[in-house]
């Protein structure tokens, strides 16, 4: 009872606490219960990206296996909305019966659990400038962070100032991918990874919405932490080792609506370009990298048909002193179960990029969507790839296909928050993926289609 008791008190401080400091929490989750049902290359899935996974196998090595995703998090706002903090930790992706070791414990999917697996996802401060009528917003802290779909959209850690001037929002940001200590005075304090974006919205006409960014990466390691650079693996910026590294990024987003006689079309683009310089140890690099990507379609009914394009450039000489190849930094791409995060397992994927190492990528998609009600909703999609530049094959063949692929979904609402679902997809495989089979495997041609299945039950509140 003195336990009670002193529960009781406690609660009731911090709610008297609470309301003194006029002080506004919010407590959410994201309870994701994911499944591979399974799939007949699991070597395909056993990394998170093309050069670290265990190569396609026509012999067939099929897999199943289930795991868990939680994350939670909690606001703390003042009630005139002004000032909020916001601290998040994730538990996951760890697999049912998982004990392998992880700092120093293990990951706690094994017998009895009790695991070390807890990360920080998200904690930062976000607060108005005092005085201002109009936005005029710091985040600083680990928070989200966007630059485009394509270049940078993930959890970063720095400062990001927001504001808004009439029908227009302005974004600047200073972020740091990765801090480098200067201990030695004939170093560069430049060693940082340092990221500074400038990015406008507006929206010019009705139904229309246009941005503009310009982003600048910087990296100038010491002569003696420079490291050598290597196009095969390094071919997303947070993949780069220690390099002198002088980015830019230009580009163009935004979306487009129209009603005509049988529903609304819509229209959807971006627009990018890449310079700078790339050094490392031994040779100087000029890019000069481009994207473009465009999403043409209408809504009908309860139906969408969407055709998505784009094409990523890519290297077709990696010892010309030139990067010609598009260069994401932290994106995740969802648009193929096979080779993306379209499986609902989206820790375990071919690649998160827009582009297939550095030989870049030419990508469609035919989607059509059906939201049959407010619980089931269900797609199917057609969709062929091809690499910008040619894969080097086995037998000293090259090819650009990387095949058709054929995926299906069905999603259905148990609850208003509560969802189960079920997802496929089927990649008739062109001879490109020769590249990515065993070696004692790559002939020249493609042996092996791939399949694979993923579901989940999700809980969010």
């Amino acid at each position: 009872m003195k336990k009670l008791a002193l529960l009781v008190v406690a609660l009731l401080a911090v709610g008297f606490a609470g309301s003194a400091l006029a002080v506004e929490f919010k407590f959410q989750g994201d309870l994701n219960n994911r499944f591979m049902v399974y799939t007949d290359q699991a070597g395909m899935f056993s990394g998170s990206e093309t050069i670290k996974g265990t190569p396609i196998d026509k012999d067939r090595v099929g897999e199943s296996w289930g795991e868990i995703k939680y994350r939670l998090w909690v606001e703390a706002a003042t009630d005139d909305g002004k000032v909020k903090g916001v601290y998040a930790i994730e538990l996951g992706a760890i697999r049912f019966g998982d004990g392998s070791a992880l700092g120093g414990s293990t990951k706690g999917g094994a017998f009895s659990g009790d695991g070390i697996n807890i990360e920080t996802r998200w904690a930062y401060t976000d607060f108005q400038l005092p005085g201002v009528a109009s936005k005029a917003r710091f985040t600083i802290g680990l928070a989200p962070f966007y630059v485009n779909s394509f270049v940078w959209q993930e959890t970063a850690m720095g400062v990001q100032f927001k504001s808004a001037a009439g029908p227009m929002d302005y974004t600047l940001a200073w972020v740091r991918g990765r801090e480098s200590f200067n201990n030695d005075p004939k170093d560069s304090k430049f060693e940082d990874l340092d990221a500074l974006l400038a990015r406008v919205d507006l929206k010019p006409v009705k139904d229309a919405k246009v941005g503009l960014f310009a982003l600048y990466q910087r990296r100038k390691p010491g002569p003696d932490d420079i490291a050598a650079f290597t196009p095969a693996t390094h071919y997303q910026v947070k993949l780069l080792p220690a390099v002198d590294l002088a980015l830019y990024t230009f580009g163009t987003d935004g979306s487009w609506t129209t009603p005509t006689s049988f529903g609304n079309a819509f229209l959807n683009w971006d627009l990018i370009y890449q310079g700078g310089t790339l050094d490392d140890n031994t040779v100087s690099r000029n890019v000069s990298a481009y994207l473009a990507h465009l999403d043409l379609g209408a809504n009908f009914g309860k139906h969408r048909l969407t055709y998505t394009t784009w094409y990523a450039s890519g290297d077709d000489n990696r010892t010309d002193g030139d990067v010609k190849n598009f260069m994401s930094t932290d994106v995740d791409r969802f648009d193929s179960v096979i080779f993306f995060e379209g499986g609902f397992l989206d820790d375990n994927y071919f690649t998160e990029a827009p582009h297939i190492l550095d030989k870049g990528l030419f990508f469609n998609k035919l989607a059509l969507d059906c939201k049959h009600s407010n619980k089931l909703s269900l797609g199917g999609a057609v969709l062929y790839l091809q690499t910008a530049k040619d894969l080097t094959l086995g037998a000293g063949k090259t090819s650009k296909k990387l095949g058709t692929e054929i995926d299906a979904y069905l999603s259905y609402k148990l609850y208003a928050n509560t969802e189960i679902a079920i997802n496929a997809g089927y990649l008739f495989a062109g001879d490109g993926m020769d590249a990515f089979e065993k070696k004692a495997q790559q002939d020249g041609k493609s042996d092996a289609d791939v399949f694979r299945s993923t579901a989940r039950v999700r809980y969010s509140f």
